[in-house]
C-alpha cells in the first residue's frame, strides 16, 4: 500500500511537470511563430485603461460556444421542483447513483454537442464518455452549485449505507466538487474549458485505465482536440490574468484534478466491493465503468 501510494505521488509530480513543460513549450512556440498564433494583438482603450486583446475572433467564437453549450445542455434537471431533504437521507449505493443519473445524462448531452466529438468514430466517442465522465462529474457539480440560482448549494444530508468501513461516498464526492468551487467562483469560464480539455484525455490516472487501456481508433485526433482547447484556455488566461497568474491557475487546477483521480480510484474500489452494484441502473453501471 505504501509503495503504491508513493508511486501515485511520483505520478502526480511527473504529470504536473509534464503540464508545466507543455505550457513552456507552447510559450516558446508562440515566441518563434508569433505571426501564426497571435498575429497582431489588438490594443483597445477603456476609459484610461489600455488592454491587449490576445484572443482572435475565432477564439472568441469557440469560447462563447463552449459557454453557451454548457449552460444550455448541462443544467440542473427539474431544479424547479427540487427540495433538499430536511432529515438525513440514508441511501444504498444503487439508490445513491441512480439519483445521479439525470445529472450524468445532461452532462453527457453537453459533450455530444461538441463539434470535435461529433467528428470522431462512434466507438471512440463512447470510450471517451465511459472513461472520463465519472472523473469530471465533481467539476460539473462545482459549476452547478456555484451558479447564483442553484439549489445544489443547499447540500442535502446524505449518508450512503452498506459501504466498506461505513464510508460515505456522498461526502467524498462533495469534498471533490468543493475543491473546485473556488476556481468556479474566481472564473467559471476556466473550469468550463478545463472540463473540455480533460474530457479529451486518452489515459487518465486510474487503475482501470492503466491496466485496461482503451485502444482509440483516432487517438491523434483526440490529442489534437485536447491541445487545441489547452491553447484556447492558455490564451484566455494570458489575456485576462497575465502570464504568471495563468501558469499558477493552470498548475493548481491540474494538481487538484490529479488528486481527484486518486480519490475516484478509491471510490471505484469501494463500489466494486459493494453487494448492491447489480441493482445500479444499467446505464449508470456503464458510466461508472462497472461493465
Amino acid at each position: 500500500m505504501f509503495y503504491n501510494e508513493c508511486m501515485r505521488k511520483e505520478s502526480i509530480r511527473s504529470d504536473e511537470e509534464k503540464f508545466t513543460k507543455r505550457l513552456q513549450l507552447m510559450k516558446n512556440h508562440r515566441r518563434k511563430h508569433s505571426e501564426k498564433t497571435i498575429e497582431n494583438p489588438t490594443l483597445i482603450s477603456i476609459g484610461n485603461s489600455r488592454i491587449i486583446m490576445i484572443l482572435s475572433p475565432i477564439d472568441r467564437i469557440r469560447l462563447n460556444n463552449i459557454i453557451h453549450c454548457y449552460d444550455q445542455f448541462s443544467g440542473e434537471p427539474s431544479s424547479s421542483t427540487y427540495c433538499p431533504p430536511s432529515t438525513v437521507l440514508c441511501l444504498r449505493i444503487d439508490e445513491f447513483f441512480n439519483r445521479k443519473k439525470p445529472i450524468f445524462i445532461n452532462f453527457i448531452s453537453y459533450f455530444k454537442h461538441l463539434p470535435e466529438l461529433q467528428t470522431l468514430n462512434v466507438d471512440d466517442q463512447v470510450s471517451l464518455i465511459k472513461q472520463n465522465i465519472r472523473l469530471l462529474i465533481p467539476l460539473n457539480y462545482a459549476l452547478l452549485k456555484t451558479h447564483i440560482n442553484s439549489k445544489f448549494r443547499e447540500t442535502p444530508r446524505i449518508q450512503t449505507i452498506g459501504c466498506i468501513n461505513n464510508v460515505n461516498l456522498h461526502e467524498m464526492f462533495r469534498s471533490l466538487s468543493n475543491s473546485f468551487v473556488d476556481f468556479v467562483t474566481y472564473d467559471p469560464v476556466i473550469v468550463k474549458l478545463l472540463v473540455v480539455i480533460l474530457f479529451f484525455t486518452a489515459n487518465p490516472l486510474t487503475t482501470r485505465s492503466i491496466y485496461d487501456p482503451v485502444q482509440f481508433k483516432q487517438l491523434n485526433n483526440i490529442k489534437q482536440f485536447q491541445s487545441s482547447y489547452t491553447e484556447l484556455l492558455w490564451l484566455y488566461m494570458l489575456e485576462k490574468y497575465g502570464e504568471q497568474n495563468a501558469i499558477i491557475l493552470f498548475t493548481k487546477m491540474i494538481t487538484k484534478y490529479l488528486y481527484l483521480q486518486i480519490v475516484i480510484d478509491r471510490i471505484d474500489s469501494i463500489i466494486r466491493m459493494n453487494n448492491d452494484i447489480d441493482n445500479i441502473d444499467s446505464l449508470m453501471q456503464s458510466f461508472l465503468q462497472l461493465t
